[in-house]
């Protein structure tokens, strides 16, 4: 299919010779699409992994992620990695659209999987967001910008990968205990609970279903 055969054997009518040299033209465009589509994929399964290991390498809680860039006045260490984190998350949601196939390689590492990755920095940008005291100085273009791509992630898998169903587990409300002993100014503890639990509540669950469809649950965010 891929060669025009050897010579022990030709072709002796025009109808054969037809055949002989469909098979080899047909066997070649397999041959070339294959590789130029498998590659791309291959690469944009390796960006999902770097990615998701950037992630994670900032902590493995989002409180823990908070917990570590706290320099006593902000979260500087943090917000200045969002521009190269959403430049990733928006290119891998680019390479969803051309290789849909790729939401359906699974790592087994949660450090490696980008579903826990983007529900870690998602739940980090909204601890920072509604639990910090606005007090705190955040730099809000790249908070916006952060937020943006993330919600982008989110429309896109929701309107192509997520299906309707009947969530498995419960979504639990942060612990803040971390963040306190660490001495970040916090929102009362009421405010942080209303804003979880009643204006966050279906943005999380779109959260949960990311997590259960990929085989995680919450226990890999909040240990």
């Amino acid at each position: 299919m891929s060669t025009l055969g050897v010579g022990d054997f030709v072709a002796s009518t025009d109808p054969w010779r037809i055949v002989t040299g469909a098979a080899a033209f047909s066997g070649l465009t397999f041959i070339t699409a294959s590789i130029t589509y498998f590659v791309p994929v291959l690469s944009a399964v390796g960006l999902e992994s770097k990615l998701s290991l950037y992630i994670s390498s900032m902590g493995k809680t989002p409180q823990q992620i908070l917990a570590n860039a706290w320099d006593g006045e902000g979260f500087a260490s943090f917000l200045d990695r969002s521009p190269e984190l959403c430049q990733m998350l928006l290119q891998h949601t680019l390479n969803h659209y051309s290789y849909p196939v790729i939401h359906y390689f699974h790592n087994n590492d949660p450090k490696m999987a980008i579903a826990p990755g983007v529900v870690l920095l998602d739940e980090t940008h909204k601890l920072l967001r509604y639990a910090v005291s606005e007090s705190v100085a955040k730099d809000e273009l790249k908070m916006e910008m952060l937020q943006t791509t993330l919600f982008t992630f989110l429309k896109m898998l929701k309107g192509n990968f997520i299906e309707k169903r009947e969530l498995e587990e419960l979504v639990p409300l942060p612990s803040l205990e971390n963040l306190s002993a660490k001495g970040i100014p916090l929102e009362e503890k009421d405010k942080v609970k209303n804003a979880f639990n009643l204006k966050l509540k279906e943005h999380r669950k779109k959260l949960t279903s990311l997590l259960e469809m990929d085989g995680w649950s919450w226990r890999n965010i909040y240990p």
